[in-house]
């Protein structure tokens, strides 16, 4: 079989030859075309586990009461086996501290803090800000952490010199200490076993 002579055009260059327009669908925006290709079947690297066999995430409020489940269990197997705390003002303010408290004016707990308790502490000279402090029973001791408050956190053990927190660091809080929560002053006691 022998080449002929003369070039073939390319489809489309020679008149009366109609070109086939392709058929967009009536969705598409105006002078673009959808291909019509499929991608190749994409394998992940060993190990690693395709979306379609990854167990189906619960909904949220399935994971909202999971998680309060949880931490309401937490709470009250803690709450059991370790002693319980109080801290009482003055003027007859008492904060019962089972397990996780945040103290201030108008304290909002971060979600960090998982089962905390927010406490509403009266403070007409605004010494407090309104997040101050958590305080919580951590291995039977009371401990507290200054919340990056304004005016600071301090523990006053009994016969002893008063210390500073630094904000952030959790700080053991003795029985029959005095915590400063700006200038609100609270005497930490553990709680007898009956829980009077």
């Amino acid at each position: 079989m022998s080449e002929p002579d003369f070039i073939v055009p390319p489809p489309g260059l020679v008149p009366g030859a109609p070109v086939a327009k392709p058929q967009a669908p009536e969705t598409a925006i105006e002078g673009t075309v959808r291909a019509d290709r499929s991608l190749p079947s994409f394998q992940p690297p060993p190990g690693i586990r395709t979306p379609s066999s990854l167990p189906a995430a619960p909904s949220a409020p399935a994971q909202a009461a999971s998680a309060q489940a949880q931490a309401q269990a937490q709470a009250q197997s803690q709450s059991q086996s370790q002693p319980r705390w109080r801290l009482r003002s003055a003027d007859g303010v008492e904060m019962r501290i089972d397990d996780r408290v945040v103290a201030g004016r108008d304290p909002k707990p971060p979600a960090w803090m998982a089962g905390a308790v927010p406490f509403v502490v009266e403070d007409p000279s605004r010494s407090m800000s309104k997040t101050h402090a958590l305080i919580e029973v951590s291995g039977g001791r009371l401990r507290a952490t200054d919340l990056d408050s304004t005016n600071g956190v301090r523990v006053w053990p009994d016969g002893g010199d008063p210390l500073d927190l630094e904000p952030g660091v959790p700080t053991e809080v003795p029985h029959d200490a005095v915590l400063l929560l700006g200038d609100v002053a609270f005497l930490a006691e553990r709680m007898p076993d009956d829980g009077a």
